[in-house]
């Protein structure tokens, strides 16, 4: 009797079919549930990356705008309308500066301010201004909208009065002290190289573009892509681009009418899924009467990496994205699996680092933003005040105030993000008020009442001063009479409170509710620019939101200002 005929034969065959029936089925069902996960991950990571381009680029637009409202507010800009070239020199100046404080002058091609009679006055952006900017500018349908509607703003894109290409323009009627409405406008061009720029870093892993209202791209038209695309033909959901299927998301932007698209190419696996489902469902069940004679004999060997591979995805469910060498062990596709299951975590957790150094470097770049440099003005009033002090006094008064002048800069130039003892930080602020007490003899007078053991206890440097400052110029100030500060501290539980008290004007209760959000014009008299706002908001950045300045008051009777801080020694 030949082998292939006897029993033994035919129980290996059966053996070895159902084993591969059993192995086949397992492993796409496995491959199946794996691959859903890395695609739900996969659609987080995309979420991810479209919600963090979204944020940066509505942060370049609202950078845009908020040079905008600056220069359209100032009242040196709306004097300029006036045509007076001395006027019109200054409004320059005023324009130069705000653009080189703004994050976005690297790509503001025109900065101008235009009227009926024929005055332009620009700022030096990063293109020359020509003869014919004037002319260029009132020709735009942008600014003929703006006149015709009488609207606040209007903001689209357009061919740049420089040359051909697009540019986002924006146009905004002068609103500053004194200006009429319509007497003036204020005209800005960002060249759209800065969108390019920001979605360049991740257009290699998937279309990324932004378009208007009306379809057509103003970024860089992916390879993708047709020179005869338009985004009007795409709508959220499955489409197709290029005669391969994407999936698209789209997300508007906060002006112009520009939405950010971003395409995911779906792999065949998407396409072939549901038919992989069933086949894998039709051998199960057929397999199931062929494997219950081996299921013991199996059991063993498929359930113990299965286990581990289970255990590992439930970790990773939990957001651990550790290294797990056990499930790379076994020499077939289950091992395989188990290094792509790494691999994914390894990925997943690599991003999620990049995300948090991102996050970490724009708060430690937002805290830099808020630490002013000192106000010349500040210097120039001090500096008079020392003169007259020589000129009438001709007593050793002037070094005291020199001293205490010497003592801020020396402080303030080696930074204002340093958390100080609160002993050197009422140092600082003696030597602000002996400044202050001589430009305002007789108006206020200050008293310390913080209890000694709390000397040790270590705050944000230039936390105190600004608040005293404001209690000086919008409290005691405005009323015309002396006045009194109050310093006084506590603590409790963990937690240090600071308060600053004043006896003058008040504040009123629809100025007060928004007076911790509200940035504040920067005041000439200002020794460096530190508002409440922006005392509240440091705090927070390097506390957490649970700290920070609470204020109270009552017109014409009181200011209490509290800071709320970690106790720290």
């Amino acid at each position: 009797m030949r082998f292939t005929h006897t029993l033994r034969f035919r129980l290996i065959v059966l053996s070895v079919l159902c084993t591969a029936v059993v192995s086949l089925a397992g492993n796409l069902s496995l491959y199946g549930y794996l691959n859903d996960i890395i695609n739900q991950r996969a659609a987080h990571i995309d979420e991810i990356y479209l919600s963090t381009l979204q944020s940066q680029l509505n942060t370049y637009l609202t950078d845009l705008n908020d040079l905008a409202v600056l220069c359209a507010s100032d009242s040196t800009v709306s004097r300029s309308l006036n045509a007076s070239k001395a006027e019109a020199i200054d409004a320059q100046e005023r324009l130069d500066a705000y653009l080189a404080t703004s994050p976005v002058q690297n790509y503001i091609d025109v900065l101008s301010v235009v009227n009926d009679e024929g005055l332009i006055v620009s700022a030096t952006a990063q293109t020359f201004g020509e003869l014919h900017d004037y002319d260029a500018i009132r020709a735009q349908p942008l600014y003929q909208q703006a006149v015709e509607s009488g609207a606040s703003q209007q903001v689209g894109v357009v061919q740049s009065i420089h040359g051909g290409e697009q540019a986002l323009a924006m146009i905004r009627p002068i609103q500053g002290l004194g200006s009429r409405p319509g007497q003036g406008y204020l005209y800005v061009e960002l060249n759209l190289e800065l969108l390019d720029r920001a979605l360049e870093p991740y257009t290699e892993l998937n279309p990324l573009f932004v378009a208007e209202a009306s379809g057509e791209l103003v970024t860089a038209r992916p390879a993708e892509v047709s020179d005869d695309f338009t985004a009007g033909e795409l709508t959220d959901g499955d489409c197709m681009i290029g005669g391969r299927l994407y999936e698209v998301r789209s997300e508007p932007l906060s002006m112009g009418g520009l939405r950010l698209y971003h395409c995911v190419l779906q792999t065949e696996l998407d396409q072939e899924g549901i038919h992989i489902l069933y086949t894998v469902i039709a051998v199960v069940a057929l397999s199931l009467l062929l494997a219950l004679c081996l299921s013991v004999l199996f059991s063993a060997y498929f359930s113990r990496p299965i286990s581990r591979l289970n255990d590992r995805l439930r970790r990773i469910a939990a957001n651990d994205f550790s290294f797990d060498p056990a499930i790379e062990k076994p020499q077939d596709e289950l091992g395989q699996i188990g290094r792509t299951v790494n691999e994914m975590s390894m990925s997943i957790q690599h991003l999620l680092r990049e995300t948090e150094a991102m996050y970490n470097q724009r708060r430690n770049i937002e805290i830099d933003l808020l630490q002013s440099q000192v106000n010349p003005h500040f210097l120039y009033n001090t500096l008079d005040s020392i003169r007259w002090m020589a000129v009438i006094q001709k007593n050793p008064g002037i070094a005291n105030i020199t001293r205490s002048l010497s003592n801020l800069l020396k402080n303030i130039a080696k930074g204002t993000q340093d958390k100080i003892p609160l002993r050197e930080e009422l140092g600082l602020l003696n030597d602000y008020i002996a400044i202050q007490s001589v430009r305002y003899l007789e108006t206020f007078t200050f008293e310390n009442r913080v209890p000694e053991e709390l000397y040790d206890c270590r705050i944000v440097k230039l936390t105190l001063q600004p608040l005293v400052e404001n209690a000086i110029f919008h409290g005691i100030e405005p009323t015309g009479e002396c006045g009194t500060i109050t310093l006084t501290g506590r603590a409790e539980g963990g937690d240090l409170y600071l308060c600053v008290e004043d006896d003058g004007a008040g504040i009123e209760p629809e100025r007060l509710a928004g007076i911790l959000t509200t940035e504040r014009k920067r005041s000439g008299s200002s020794m460096n620019g530190i508002g409440i706002a922006n005392v509240h908001k440091r705090l927070q950045l390097i506390y957490g939101r649970q700290y920070g300045l609470k204020v109270e008051s009552e017109p014409g009777k009181y200011t209490r200002v509290t800071v709320h801080l970690p106790k720290e020694v």
